[in-house]
């Protein structure tokens, strides 16, 4: 049993040092204020297979909506309400540019900026 033990914890020391398990995800978080710029940060970059986490600082719900979910088949995300002291969770996002706002308050307007993940060396 230790034997098997042994070549388990080799082969997974060789999978983190090779490229393609080098790529380090993370969960980026944004702020939902409520005060301007509402969400914070308001243009957020985060890279392919970061999650995404919305977290409400308020007293009163707010959304993070993806605009293209007003009028097209293309809505990337919408969180639904997310209550004071709650969150929400995006897993990933494939890459380009995001604008979003509540639909609780449409002032409160923020971008997302996907990027291809960089491969540290391995």
């Amino acid at each position: 049993m230790r034997m098997i033990s042994a070549i388990g914890v080799f082969f997974w020391l060789v999978l983190l040092r090779s490229p393609w398990a080098a790529v380090e995800s993370q969960v980026y978080h944004i702020a939902m204020e409520g005060m301007a710029p509402y969400y914070t940060p308001a243009w957020a970059k985060v890279q392919t297979g970061d999650a995404i986490q919305w977290d409400n600082r308020t007293a009163t719900a707010h959304t993070a909506t993806h605009d293209d979910c007003l009028n097209s088949e293309d809505c990337a995300f919408d969180s639904d309400v997310v209550s004071p002291g709650n969150s929400f969770v995006l897993s990933s996002l494939q890459p380009g540019m995001y604008s979003y706002y509540c639909r609780l308050h449409p002032i409160m307007r923020g971008v997302v900026t996907v990027t291809e993940a960089t491969v540290k060396g391995g």
